[in-house]
């Protein structure tokens, strides 16, 4: 994750005006609501007015209470939220919570009160989000083109971190996955058991930092390893 910073100055760039603020973060194990098991972001990346909420959200904890991670956390599609009353969003619900109270407080009082978050969950990686604090609600469109640009960067951090190249036994695998084949197919045409054949599928997604099958062939394919 060293080069997360890199890759969140050069969104928080594209984004423009109308963001205030944009954080990247990531925890090797999925996010929890229970204290005693919760895990703090191993690597926060904060630009623009998000900067100022880093201390409070690592050092006090706050990211705990912080609803939107809640959410992140039980999600996979991107999505809107808003503090402000009155206006739709999906911590809605969550406001009442007195823990939420001081979250609440905080980020409004900065001007960070409302924003799109896209979760990142990562098979074998943990689970990442990205957020942009703006200063108007946005729409759907909006909110597609940032869940692009969050996935893109995801993809980028995840092929600069150096991991080991695929075996010729994962590519084959994931070529014949592109190929349209099963896991039993392959097993068959390669004279192997399918559980031999998932495992190398696994190992192959892990490597290239992919979210599901699909994306490890996505990615296999622009990075050469498959034709």
């Amino acid at each position: 994750m060293g080069c997360a910073g890199a890759q969140v100055d050069q969104v928080f760039a594209a984004l423009g005006p109308g963001v205030r603020g944009l954080v990247y973060d990531y925890s090797p194990q999925p996010f929890s609501p229970d204290p005693a098991r919760f895990v703090l972001p191993e690597v926060i990346e904060a630009r623009g007015s998000a900067e100022q909420l880093v201390a409070d959200w690592c050092g006090r904890a706050l990211y705990r209470a912080d609803p939107v991670q809640g959410q992140a956390a039980r999600m996979l599609q991107p999505f809107a939220w808003s503090y402000h009353d009155g206006e739709p969003s999906r911590i809605a619900a969550d406001l009442e919570r007195p823990e939420v109270g001081e979250v609440r407080e905080r980020l409004l009082s900065w001007g960070l009160g409302r924003g799109m978050t896209v979760p990142l969950h990562l098979p074998g990686r943990g689970f990442a989000t990205l957020t942009a604090f703006v200063e108007t609600e946005k729409g759907e469109a909006a909110l597609a083109r940032f869940a692009l640009m969050a996935f893109g960067l995801q993809d980028r951090i995840g092929m600069a971190e150096g991991r080991g190249p695929l075996s010729p036994r994962e590519a084959e695998c994931l070529g014949h996955t592109a190929e349209g084949l099963s896991a039993k197919q392959i097993a068959h045409v390669l004279g192997r058991s399918e559980s031999m054949v998932v495992k190398h599928l696994q190992a192959a997604a892990v490597k290239l930092g992919a979210r599901n099958r699909s994306h490890a062939v996505a990615l296999a394919t622009r990075q050469g390893w498959i034709a």
